[in-house]
């Protein structure tokens, strides 16, 4: 019996518009798939947690989530520990990098964590609807 409360973690960096913007596109695509989704960016304030506060909750969310999926924009090392941890404990981890090309480099030790990386909303967007994907041939380094 699984009694994950999420679908997924959503990982990510959110301290400027541009990532939080890009967050948003991908927890949009997430939901209207109907995947229920644990959002660290809305779940504490460090003003108000703190730290340890915040740390806590997001290992609660990463321990109530089916799987992870990491905004990898930035290399943000929250959402790399995120990835991290959750690949130790044995979780199906996914990457998302908007707009990835083959001429793109993704850390080899992220991208060897991660079982695919979604190169946007559109890529996203088919995998949910159909299980089918195309992983692009991104330089690992």
């Amino acid at each position: 019996m699984n009694t994950k409360q999420y679908d997924f973690y959503v990982a990510g960096p959110f301290f400027d518009p541009e990532q939080s913007d890009s967050m948003e596109r991908l927890e949009t695509v997430l939901e209207r798939y109907g995947r229920k989704l644990f959002k660290p960016r809305f779940v504490s304030q460090i003003e108000e947690a703190g730290p340890d506060g915040c740390f806590k909750d997001d290992i609660n969310g990463i321990l109530s989530s089916k799987a992870v999926i990491a905004n990898l924009m930035d290399e943000d090392p929250g959402t790399m520990f995120e990835i991290g941890y959750a690949h130790a404990l044995g979780m199906p981890v996914y990457g998302y990098a908007e707009g990835l090309t083959p001429m793109d480099r993704v850390n080899l030790m992220v991208a060897q964590a991660v079982e695919m990386v979604f190169s946007g909303p559109d890529d996203l967007s088919q995998w949910l609807e159909t299980g089918e994907h195309e992983e692009i041939d991104y330089i690992q380094f």
